[in-house]
């Protein structure tokens, strides 16, 4: 009887520990420890190409470079499907209309495509600029701040590609030439306009 007695108290005992195991795995996994991990890990895979270039005044630069190609414009390298990206702009003057172009805008297009925007397919400004504008072309902005901080997002491959059908190598794995570098006062420079709105 004493033994029948020890014997369910065991099963008990490891019946309870194993619903305690299952338990803390359980928070484990749902933990917001797990989803940085989650989160990091999407962003290696999605990394984010622009960076501040403290060496110039209100520049930026690409961490995978500029097109070194023969005949390129030596614009900044960028990713498709880069999504909600940070940059900061720093030593701009305020008061000074600064652009960038969208050299992607010089490949062939599809006219029966209707486009809205260009290889960008999201810019705002968080803070730092005035007088916006966003569109196939590039960006522009007057900056009221030494500091500048954007928010973007590129097109993804698929929509890139649908509206440069006539691209010969479509290339999605591969970074594409997509800015200028950001000028002020050049005959390249585009416009600040207020009433053009941020997308």
């Amino acid at each position: 009887m004493g033994a029948s007695r020890s014997y369910r108290t065991s099963r008990a005992g490891a019946l309870l520990l194993l619903l305690a195991t299952a338990s803390a795995l359980l928070l484990l996994c749902s933990s917001p420890a797990r989803a940085d991990i989650t989160e990091s890990r999407y962003k290696y895979w999605r990394p984010c190409s622009l960076a501040k270039e403290l060496e110039d005044i209100c520049q930026i630069k690409s961490r995978i470079g500029i097109n070194q190609t023969e005949g390129s414009y030596k614009g900044l390298m960028m990713y498709f499907g880069e999504s909600s990206c940070f940059v900061e702009i720093e030593q701009c003057k305020p008061g000074t209309c600064y652009s960038w172009r969208d050299l992607t805008q010089q490949l062939p297009t599809d006219p029966t495509v209707a486009m809205t925007t260009g290889f960008m397919k999201a810019v705002k400004v968080l803070s730092g600029a005035t007088d916006i504008s966003f569109s196939r072309q590039g960006f522009a902005f007057k900056a009221n701040s030494t500091k500048v901080v954007i928010r973007y997002t590129t097109q993804t491959c698929a929509e890139f590609y649908t509206s440069h059908s006539g691209v010969g190598q479509q290339l999605c794995n591969q970074p594409i030439e997509a800015l200028s570098e950001i000028t002020t006062s050049t005959p390249n420079s585009l416009a600040c306009v207020a009433t053009v709105t941020q997308l």
